[in-house]
């Protein structure tokens, strides 16, 4: 069983998806240096297809059939504070993840150039002239904020084929955004201090540039999540895989509502965020996860200033 043009279907015995996968640390990427960082990853990736040994031979007819790999990013919350902007600052996002596509994209048809495209690019939705998310180049004409290097890459394409059939995911990154010294993935942070628990230990977490930018780090617990549902799927526009987007919502009163201090979050009002996803293009809800009733309070005599 395989779906046509999909290359990622996952059968058992016949097909199995083998993940290759690397994230950018968006916390220490300058504007500059973003398409020489991604055409180092897909490098790295594709050459990661050659030199390892998949543990069984469904993985790795999947690879050499597909070449399937994932540049990732992590550090989205500290990229933001850095340049003093917040989720709601959409152009922004979507012109940073615009150039990580692009390039990502150009890094794989450059690599087709050098080495062929992967095995199963005739009649895929690549040979067909299609782009990041199987969308037509007229999409990224109308849509993008540098257009005409788009219609040039499909061209391209056409012309030297690519490299890879998925080649940009973004992953939860929550073990190695610790390594890594970042915020995970692409969600805002969830405070500006807490406390994560692990099997072996509790772990104290705060973001890198909490001293020089502390007021524009966004707490996810308190945070809109229509907001975050908006900046996801500005951001999957420009993903050729589903995000592995998190939504988080506090059941305390007043956290949402301002105005109506009693007021606390309904069953309807996660079901309206959930249908905005649907409808604002986000192809996944990885993990819905709630901050419990009394288990999160804003104490009463001090103020956020008093953490600084």
């Amino acid at each position: 069983l395989n779906v046509p043009n999909g290359h990622h279907f996952i059968a058992e015995g016949i097909i199995v998806h083998n993940c290759n996968l690397v994230s950018l640390n968006l916390a220490n990427v300058e504007e500059t240096e973003t398409p020489a960082i991604c055409q180092t990853a897909v490098r790295i990736l594709d050459n990661t297809i050659e030199i390892t040994t998949p543990p069984f031979a469904e993985a790795k007819n999947h690879n050499n059939k597909y070449r399937t790999i994932g540049v990732g990013c992590m550090g989205l919350a500290d990229w933001i504070a850095k340049r003093r902007l917040n989720y709601e600052c959409l152009p922004q996002i979507s012109y940073l993840f615009e150039e990580i596509g692009y390039w990502c994209t150009h890094a794989s048809m450059e690599l087709a150039q050098e080495r062929g495209a992967f095995s199963s690019f005739p009649g895929s939705q690549w040979s067909q002239g299609k782009l990041i998310g199987a969308k037509p180049v007229e999409w990224f004409l109308a849509h993008a904020q540098d257009k005409e290097r788009w219609a040039i890459l499909a061209d391209d394409i056409q012309k030297y084929g690519i490299r890879n059939s998925h080649i940009t995911a973004i992953a939860p990154n929550t073990s190695s955004s610790l390594v890594q010294g970042c915020t995970a993935s692409v969600l805002p942070v969830y405070s500006k201090f807490f406390y994560d628990k692990w099997a072996k230990g509790t772990v104290p977490i705060a973001p890198p540039f909490i001293k020089d930018y502390y007021w524009f780090y966004h707490e996810n617990k308190t945070l809109d999540q229509k907001k975050v549902v908006k900046a996801m799927a500005t951001i999957q526009q420009w993903i050729d895989t589903g995000i592995s987007m998190e939504l988080l919502f506090n059941l305390n009163q007043g956290v949402y509502f301002p105005d109506e201090p009693q007021r606390a979050i309904k069953a309807k009002d996660i079901y309206e965020t959930l249908i905005l996803a649907w409808e604002e293009g986000c192809k996944a809800v990885y993990y819905i996860r709630t901050v419990q009733k009394d288990d999160f309070k804003e104490g009463s005599d001090g103020c956020a200033a008093c953490a600084n």
